[in-house]
Protein backbone atom coordinates (compact mmCIF):
# COMPACT_ATOMS: atom_id res chain seq x y z
CA UNK A 1 0.00 0.00 0.00
CA UNK A 2 1.24 3.52 -0.81
CA UNK A 3 2.40 5.17 2.43
CA UNK A 4 0.92 8.57 1.48
CA UNK A 5 -2.51 7.35 0.44
CA UNK A 6 -4.73 4.32 0.66
CA UNK A 7 -3.86 3.02 -2.80
CA UNK A 8 -3.03 -0.66 -3.25
CA UNK A 9 -0.10 -2.02 -5.24
CA UNK A 10 -1.79 -4.56 -7.50
CA UNK A 11 -0.51 -7.92 -8.71
CA UNK A 12 -1.55 -7.73 -12.35
CA UNK A 13 -1.39 -11.47 -12.93
CA UNK A 14 -4.50 -11.86 -10.75
CA UNK A 15 -6.35 -10.22 -13.64
CA UNK A 16 -5.30 -12.81 -16.23
CA UNK A 17 -7.80 -15.40 -17.41
CA UNK A 18 -6.29 -18.89 -17.01
CA UNK A 19 -5.40 -20.39 -20.39
CA UNK A 20 -7.54 -23.27 -21.61
CA UNK A 21 -5.55 -26.51 -21.47
CA UNK A 22 -4.78 -28.52 -24.60
CA UNK A 23 -6.85 -31.49 -23.39
CA UNK A 24 -9.91 -29.45 -22.46
CA UNK A 25 -13.15 -31.17 -23.44
CA UNK A 26 -15.45 -28.77 -25.29
CA UNK A 27 -18.71 -28.72 -23.32
CA UNK A 28 -21.13 -27.15 -25.74
CA UNK A 29 -24.26 -27.60 -23.58
CA UNK A 30 -22.73 -25.81 -20.61
CA UNK A 31 -21.38 -23.04 -22.84
CA UNK A 32 -24.87 -22.61 -24.26
CA UNK A 33 -26.30 -22.36 -20.74
CA UNK A 34 -23.79 -19.66 -19.88
CA UNK A 35 -24.69 -17.80 -23.07
CA UNK A 36 -28.40 -17.98 -22.33
CA UNK A 37 -27.91 -16.67 -18.78
CA UNK A 38 -26.19 -13.46 -19.90
CA UNK A 39 -29.31 -11.42 -19.15
CA UNK A 40 -29.07 -12.42 -15.48
CA UNK A 41 -27.21 -10.15 -13.06
CA UNK A 42 -25.34 -13.07 -11.47
CA UNK A 43 -24.20 -16.48 -12.60
CA UNK A 44 -23.15 -18.66 -9.67
CA UNK A 45 -20.91 -21.62 -10.47
CA UNK A 46 -20.49 -23.57 -7.25
CA UNK A 47 -18.95 -27.03 -6.81
CA UNK A 48 -16.07 -28.71 -4.95
CA UNK A 49 -12.54 -28.54 -6.31
CA UNK A 50 -11.70 -30.54 -9.40
CA UNK A 51 -14.91 -30.11 -11.39
CA UNK A 52 -13.46 -27.81 -14.06
CA UNK A 53 -15.27 -24.63 -13.00
CA UNK A 54 -12.54 -22.12 -13.82
CA UNK A 55 -11.58 -23.84 -17.06
CA UNK A 56 -15.20 -23.89 -18.22
CA UNK A 57 -15.66 -20.18 -17.56
CA UNK A 58 -12.30 -19.34 -19.13
CA UNK A 59 -13.32 -21.23 -22.24
CA UNK A 60 -16.66 -19.41 -22.29
CA UNK A 61 -14.96 -15.99 -22.11
CA UNK A 62 -12.71 -17.14 -24.93
CA UNK A 63 -15.66 -17.69 -27.27
CA UNK A 64 -18.16 -15.22 -25.81
CA UNK A 65 -19.17 -12.35 -28.07
CA UNK A 66 -19.12 -9.77 -25.27
CA UNK A 67 -15.98 -8.62 -23.40
CA UNK A 68 -15.04 -10.24 -20.11
CA UNK A 69 -12.79 -9.34 -17.18
CA UNK A 70 -11.19 -11.78 -14.74
CA UNK A 71 -10.16 -11.54 -11.10
CA UNK A 72 -8.61 -14.44 -9.18
CA UNK A 73 -9.52 -14.04 -5.51
CA UNK A 74 -7.27 -15.08 -2.63
CA UNK A 75 -7.29 -14.81 1.17
CA UNK A 76 -5.64 -11.38 1.10
CA UNK A 77 -8.71 -9.91 -0.59
CA UNK A 78 -10.72 -9.97 2.66
CA UNK A 79 -10.37 -6.22 2.91
CA UNK A 80 -12.84 -3.88 1.24
CA UNK A 81 -10.26 -1.39 -0.05
CA UNK A 82 -8.11 -4.14 -1.54
CA UNK A 83 -11.08 -6.05 -2.96
CA UNK A 84 -12.50 -2.95 -4.65
CA UNK A 85 -9.11 -1.93 -6.02
CA UNK A 86 -8.82 -5.30 -7.75
CA UNK A 87 -12.47 -5.30 -8.81
CA UNK A 88 -12.11 -1.94 -10.54
CA UNK A 89 -8.73 -2.90 -12.04
CA UNK A 90 -10.36 -6.00 -13.55
CA UNK A 91 -13.16 -3.97 -15.13
CA UNK A 92 -10.62 -1.46 -16.43
CA UNK A 93 -8.94 -4.22 -18.44
CA UNK A 94 -11.97 -4.01 -20.77
CA UNK A 95 -13.21 -0.47 -19.97
CA UNK A 96 -10.07 1.53 -19.16
CA UNK A 97 -11.85 4.68 -17.97
CA UNK A 98 -14.51 3.00 -15.82
CA UNK A 99 -15.08 3.84 -12.13
CA UNK A 100 -12.42 6.57 -11.89
CA UNK A 101 -14.35 8.48 -9.21
CA UNK A 102 -14.73 5.33 -7.15
CA UNK A 103 -11.02 4.62 -7.49
CA UNK A 104 -10.25 8.10 -6.17
CA UNK A 105 -12.45 7.43 -3.13
CA UNK A 106 -10.72 4.11 -2.54
CA UNK A 107 -7.29 5.72 -2.77
CA UNK A 108 -8.09 8.31 -0.11
CA UNK A 109 -6.44 7.89 3.28
CA UNK A 110 -9.79 7.31 4.99
CA UNK A 111 -12.23 5.03 3.21
CA UNK A 112 -15.65 6.73 2.75
CA UNK A 113 -18.84 5.16 4.17
CA UNK A 114 -19.99 2.05 2.33
CA UNK A 115 -23.18 3.65 0.99
CA UNK A 116 -21.10 6.36 -0.71
CA UNK A 117 -18.83 3.74 -2.29
CA UNK A 118 -21.75 1.59 -3.45
CA UNK A 119 -23.69 4.49 -4.96
CA UNK A 120 -20.65 5.92 -6.72
CA UNK A 121 -19.53 2.56 -8.12
CA UNK A 122 -22.99 1.48 -9.34
CA UNK A 123 -23.62 4.88 -10.94
CA UNK A 124 -20.28 4.77 -12.74
CA UNK A 125 -20.68 1.19 -13.94
CA UNK A 126 -24.20 2.02 -15.11
CA UNK A 127 -22.65 4.50 -17.54
CA UNK A 128 -21.20 1.55 -19.46
CA UNK A 129 -23.76 1.05 -22.22
CA UNK A 130 -22.67 -2.34 -23.56
CA UNK A 131 -22.83 -5.80 -22.01
CA UNK A 132 -19.76 -6.99 -20.13
CA UNK A 133 -18.82 -9.96 -17.96
CA UNK A 134 -16.69 -9.89 -14.84
CA UNK A 135 -15.55 -13.17 -13.28
CA UNK A 136 -14.64 -13.44 -9.59
CA UNK A 137 -12.84 -16.77 -9.43
CA UNK A 138 -12.36 -18.61 -6.11
CA UNK A 139 -14.96 -16.40 -4.44
CA UNK A 140 -15.03 -18.90 -1.55
CA UNK A 141 -11.86 -17.21 -0.25
CA UNK A 142 -13.95 -14.19 0.73
CA UNK A 143 -15.27 -14.56 4.27
CA UNK A 144 -15.20 -10.91 5.37
CA UNK A 145 -18.74 -9.72 6.12
CA UNK A 146 -18.02 -6.18 4.95
CA UNK A 147 -17.02 -7.38 1.47
CA UNK A 148 -20.10 -9.62 1.24
CA UNK A 149 -22.32 -6.75 2.40
CA UNK A 150 -20.84 -4.55 -0.30
CA UNK A 151 -21.57 -7.14 -3.01
CA UNK A 152 -25.11 -7.57 -1.71
CA UNK A 153 -25.72 -3.82 -1.87
CA UNK A 154 -24.34 -3.59 -5.41
CA UNK A 155 -26.57 -6.48 -6.48
CA UNK A 156 -29.68 -4.93 -4.94
CA UNK A 157 -29.80 -2.47 -7.87
CA UNK A 158 -27.09 -3.78 -10.22
CA UNK A 159 -25.73 -1.92 -13.26
CA UNK A 160 -27.81 -2.69 -16.34
CA UNK A 161 -25.10 -4.24 -18.48
CA UNK A 162 -22.89 -5.91 -15.88
CA UNK A 163 -23.00 -9.70 -15.68
CA UNK A 164 -21.20 -11.00 -12.58
CA UNK A 165 -19.91 -14.58 -12.63
CA UNK A 166 -19.06 -15.95 -9.18
CA UNK A 167 -16.96 -19.14 -9.24
CA UNK A 168 -16.17 -21.04 -6.05
CA UNK A 169 -16.15 -24.24 -4.03
CA UNK A 170 -19.15 -23.15 -1.97
CA UNK A 171 -21.80 -20.45 -2.14
CA UNK A 172 -20.65 -16.96 -1.15
CA UNK A 173 -22.51 -15.19 1.64
CA UNK A 174 -24.67 -13.15 -0.68
CA UNK A 175 -28.45 -13.17 -0.95
CA UNK A 176 -28.62 -16.20 -3.25
CA UNK A 177 -32.24 -17.03 -2.44
CA UNK A 178 -33.35 -13.43 -2.98
CA UNK A 179 -31.54 -13.18 -6.30
CA UNK A 180 -33.04 -16.49 -7.38
CA UNK A 181 -36.55 -15.37 -6.41
CA UNK A 182 -36.13 -12.10 -8.33
CA UNK A 183 -35.03 -13.96 -11.45
CA UNK A 184 -31.58 -12.37 -11.36
CA UNK A 185 -29.59 -15.56 -10.72
CA UNK A 186 -28.43 -18.41 -12.94
CA UNK A 187 -26.66 -21.42 -11.43
CA UNK A 188 -24.35 -24.28 -12.35
CA UNK A 189 -23.64 -26.82 -9.64
CA UNK A 190 -21.81 -30.11 -9.18
CA UNK A 191 -24.54 -32.15 -10.83
CA UNK A 192 -24.29 -29.89 -13.89
CA UNK A 193 -20.49 -29.91 -14.00
CA UNK A 194 -20.02 -33.68 -13.78
CA UNK A 195 -18.70 -35.09 -17.03
CA UNK A 196 -21.27 -37.20 -18.81
CA UNK A 197 -20.29 -40.75 -19.72
CA UNK A 198 -19.58 -39.66 -23.30
CA UNK A 199 -17.44 -36.71 -22.14
CA UNK A 200 -15.51 -38.94 -19.73
CA UNK A 201 -14.81 -41.48 -22.47
CA UNK A 202 -13.66 -38.74 -24.87
CA UNK A 203 -11.33 -37.33 -22.23
CA UNK A 204 -9.78 -40.68 -21.29
CA UNK A 205 -9.32 -41.73 -24.91
CA UNK A 206 -7.53 -38.45 -25.65
CA UNK A 207 -5.47 -38.42 -22.44
CA UNK A 208 -4.09 -41.97 -22.62
CA UNK A 209 -1.61 -43.32 -25.12
CA UNK A 210 -2.85 -46.90 -24.68
CA UNK A 211 -5.20 -48.83 -26.87
CA UNK A 212 -7.93 -49.64 -24.39
CA UNK A 213 -11.19 -51.42 -25.03
CA UNK A 214 -14.19 -49.04 -25.14
CA UNK A 215 -15.93 -51.10 -22.45
CA UNK A 216 -12.91 -50.66 -20.14
CA UNK A 217 -12.83 -46.91 -20.76
CA UNK A 218 -16.54 -46.76 -20.00
CA UNK A 219 -16.06 -48.68 -16.74
CA UNK A 220 -13.29 -46.32 -15.62
CA UNK A 221 -15.41 -43.31 -16.56
CA UNK A 222 -18.22 -44.70 -14.42
CA UNK A 223 -15.92 -45.10 -11.42
CA UNK A 224 -14.85 -41.46 -11.51
CA UNK A 225 -18.52 -40.36 -11.46
CA UNK A 226 -17.81 -37.45 -13.78
CA UNK A 227 -15.16 -35.91 -11.51
CA UNK A 228 -12.69 -34.14 -13.79
CA UNK A 229 -9.69 -34.35 -11.46
CA UNK A 230 -10.38 -38.07 -11.02
CA UNK A 231 -10.20 -38.50 -14.78
CA UNK A 232 -6.86 -36.69 -14.86
CA UNK A 233 -5.53 -39.01 -12.17
CA UNK A 234 -6.77 -42.08 -14.00
CA UNK A 235 -4.89 -40.90 -17.08
CA UNK A 236 -1.73 -40.49 -14.96
CA UNK A 237 -2.23 -43.97 -13.52
CA UNK A 238 -2.21 -45.47 -16.99
CA UNK A 239 1.19 -44.07 -17.90
CA UNK A 240 3.94 -46.68 -18.08
CA UNK A 241 1.72 -49.57 -17.02
CA UNK A 242 1.44 -52.88 -18.88
CA UNK A 243 -2.16 -53.39 -17.86
CA UNK A 244 -3.09 -49.87 -16.76
CA UNK A 245 -6.79 -50.40 -16.16
CA UNK A 246 -6.64 -53.74 -14.29
CA UNK A 247 -6.06 -52.47 -10.74
CA UNK A 248 -8.43 -49.57 -11.20
CA UNK A 249 -11.25 -51.82 -12.32
CA UNK A 250 -10.72 -54.21 -9.40
CA UNK A 251 -11.30 -51.45 -6.85
CA UNK A 252 -14.57 -51.81 -4.96
CA UNK A 253 -16.96 -48.88 -4.89
CA UNK A 254 -16.56 -45.68 -6.86
CA UNK A 255 -14.93 -42.29 -6.38
CA UNK A 256 -13.82 -42.51 -2.73
CA UNK A 257 -11.94 -45.79 -3.20
CA UNK A 258 -10.50 -44.66 -6.51
CA UNK A 259 -9.17 -41.48 -4.92
CA UNK A 260 -7.45 -43.39 -2.10
CA UNK A 261 -5.74 -45.69 -4.58
CA UNK A 262 -4.68 -42.89 -6.91
CA UNK A 263 -3.21 -40.84 -4.05
CA UNK A 264 -1.23 -43.74 -2.61
CA UNK A 265 -0.13 -45.52 -5.78
CA UNK A 266 0.01 -42.81 -8.42
CA UNK A 267 0.14 -39.28 -7.07
CA UNK A 268 3.03 -39.91 -4.65
CA UNK A 269 5.25 -40.81 -7.61
CA UNK A 270 4.56 -37.59 -9.52
CA UNK A 271 6.65 -34.37 -9.43
CA UNK A 272 5.99 -32.05 -6.49
CA UNK A 273 4.13 -29.43 -8.53
CA UNK A 274 1.70 -32.02 -9.90
CA UNK A 275 1.18 -33.55 -6.42
CA UNK A 276 0.34 -30.14 -4.96
CA UNK A 277 -2.23 -29.36 -7.65
CA UNK A 278 -4.06 -32.66 -7.33
CA UNK A 279 -3.92 -32.87 -3.52
CA UNK A 280 -5.73 -29.54 -3.38
CA UNK A 281 -8.46 -30.96 -5.59
CA UNK A 282 -8.85 -34.30 -3.84
CA UNK A 283 -9.00 -32.81 -0.35
CA UNK A 284 -12.11 -30.85 -1.27
CA UNK A 285 -13.84 -33.30 -3.57
CA UNK A 286 -14.53 -36.33 -1.46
Amino acid sequence: MDSESGSIILLRTKLHRPPVTHNHVHRSKLLERLDKSRHKSVNLISAPAGYGKSMLVSRWLEVCKIPGAWLSIDQDDNDLRRFLSYFIAAIQTIHPHAACKTQTLIDSTLLPPQDVLVTTLVNELDLIDTDFNIVLDDIHHIHDKIVHDFLNRVLRYPPRYMHLILVGRRDPLIAVATLRARGKLAELRMRDLRFSMDESIIFLQAATAHEIEPTTIAALAKKTEGWVTGLHLVALAMQGQKNPARKLLKLEGTTHYLVEYLINEVLDHQPVDIRDIFRTGTSHSR
